[in-house]
């Protein structure tokens, strides 16, 4: 397989006319889609933070 020279999709022999090139970018553009609707992030969650907020707290040690 190699890409079309006129539109560059993957295919078997260059598309003949420019109704094909159109035909095979919409389909790729389709099969992407899916693809990406597919992808889930790999981002991880940072530690939470927590507020310095000690007055008031009955747990917080009075000397700070």
């Amino acid at each position: 397989m190699s890409n079309c020279p006129f539109c560059g999709v993957v295919t078997p022999a260059p598309h003949e006319n420019q109704e094909g090139c159109i035909e095979a970018l919409n389909a790729e553009i389709a099969r992407m889609r899916t693809l990406l609707g597919q992808v889930q992030s790999t981002s991880v969650p940072g530690p939470l933070e927590f507020e310095e907020d000690l007055e008031g707290d009955p747990g917080s040690d009075p000397s700070r």
